[in-house]
């Protein structure tokens, strides 16, 4: 026999068990925008470790006009660009 255990109130403002919490002024990513964020990650994990590649992604560079991660997630041009950065071309 199953018991039916009540779900305790939740206090105004906040976030019900088991829910996610999403900020009102939340900006969802486009989908093209999120595959090459994600990707990016990904590779600059693999190549640099996980706390390099967030401190490289995350900070700004001589040079660059945003953080590579902003640029990698603003469009293809970007991502290839930073790409670049982390795998030169071979010569």
């Amino acid at each position: 026999m199953a018991i039916d255990t009540p779900t305790p109130p939740v206090a105004p403002g906040r976030t019900a068990p088991g829910r996610r919490f999403t900020p009102r002024n939340a900006v969802r990513l486009a989908p093209d925008a999120a595959e090459r964020q994600g990707r990016i990650t990904r590779i600059a994990v693999e190549a640099l470790g996980a706390s390099a590649a967030i401190l490289f992604l995350n900070s700004e560079h001589e040079g660059l006009p945003d953080r590579p991660l902003s640029m990698a997630t603003a469009s293809e041009a970007g991502l290839q660009s930073v790409l670049g950065l982390i795998a030169p071309p071979p010569t």
